[in-house]
């Protein structure tokens, strides 16, 4: 058992309870149904409807008082509802007494339907905030890990960084005196673990890129707070809408230019989870295959009008261009029929092919980050 010291009062659905079902409960899809039945309720309306008449009052009381020990399984169940893969957490809240996080625990996938759940929730008040990703934990630094009965003091964590200023990203190697007495990949999940409240889920996924452990100290020097102050420092220097230019060969061998965005992250962009490639062949090339300067305006001008016609329903994040043809790589949301339609019509309009594969987290297009 892994439990953090702390306020008790707080209920934690990753590391203090349960926080994850086996089964979702199963759904009367019958055909028939008698007239009148009214419509199941979608399952992130059911929650929220739950949660406005017993849950939010319930949990109130609860963290006041330490009591309430059958709440955990209730909300496990009714997010289980929801998708049975999401995990949550109750703790302090900035804005509000108490905060209310559902995470999806890194899947990309799963993001979206936490990020759903959240653009459901009532509007924060004086008690209750909610956030679809853990959030940093202030003081975390002087809390003791217990694992399976071994003190673990975080404060002693120590890192190795790495900082990569093109891609906006540090890789850390974590390291702990009491690693090399644990198994396995416990130091890992422990790493993991603490970037999680050192830096809130969404900041590791933002700015972390490899981690790993060492139980060398000669390698790990930099403290808690100077990965945040380097994270800072990127934070503040940080480009918006920057573009990167890439070179390379198809498997012929021909020449093969890349224009990326960079960084490359599907987290700012948490709903766009449908990658639409628009292929646009050009008969006009130079010996290398690339575009002639004619050509390259006609192609410069398609994709205005594509993503002109996209408008903010996605983004456009990367075209590559070789051999007579150039891929545009746009995401929009899967739930937004409006927005995909609407690059296939303007596609069309140019004789353009297009193509379209779910991609949460941006997976297609790892080779341009």
């Amino acid at each position: 058992m892994v439990t953090l010291g702390g306020d008790p009062s707080e209920f934690s659905g990753r590391f203090c309870i349960a926080a994850y079902v086996a089964a979702q409960a199963e759904v009367d899809m019958g055909i028939f149904r008698r007239k009148g039945n009214p419509a199941p309720a979608h399952p992130i309306s059911a929650f929220w409807e739950w949660w406005a008449a017993e849950g939010r009052d319930r949990f109130g009381t609860a963290v006041q008082t330490g009591e309430g020990d059958d709440l955990p399984s209730v909300m496990t169940q009714q997010l289980a509802n929801v998708h049975p893969d999401l995990a949550w957490d109750t703790g302090r809240g900035h804005r509000s007494d108490h905060l209310l996080v559902v995470s999806a625990e890194g899947d990309a996938a799963l993001r979206r339907v936490a990020e759903q759940w959240l653009r459901a929730a009532p509007s924060a008040d004086e008690v209750w905030d909610f956030a679809s990703a853990r959030q940093p934990v202030p003081g975390v630094i002087e809390n003791v890990l217990d694992i399976n009965g071994t003190k673990f003091p975080l404060g002693d964590i120590r890192f190795g960084l790495s900082v990569d200023d093109q891609r906006e990203s540090i890789d850390v190697e974590v390291y702990h005196p009491l690693f090399g007495q644990m198994p396995g990949d416990e130091p890992l999940r422990v790493s993991f673990l603490f970037l999680d409240w050192l830096l809130g889920e969404d900041g590791v996924e933002r700015w972390v890129g490899a981690i790993n452990t060492t139980t060398s100290s000669d390698v790990a020097t930099a403290s808690a707070t100077d990965l945040v102050e380097a994270i800072n420092r990127m934070t503040a220097e940080a480009q918006p809408d920057n573009w990167a230019f890439l070179q390379g060969t198809t498997p012929a061998g021909e020449r093969m230019v890349v224009l990326t965005r960079r960084p490359l992250r599907w987290i700012d962009y948490p709903l766009f989870d449908l990658h639409t490639k628009v292929s646009l062949a050009y008969a006009d090339r130079r010996d290398d295959g690339l575009p002639t300067e004619t050509a390259l305006n006609r192609l410069r001008q398609i994709e205005d009008n594509i993503t002109a016609a996209l408008g903010p329903r996605g983004i456009l994040v990367a075209h590559e261009t070789a051999a007579g043809s150039r891929v545009l790589h746009y995401y929009t949301d899967s739930d937004d029929q409006n927005g995909h339609a609407s690059v296939e019509a303007a596609a069309r309009l140019v004789d353009a092919a297009t193509t379209q594969v779910p991609d949460p987290g941006w997976t297609d297009l790892r080779q341009f980050s």
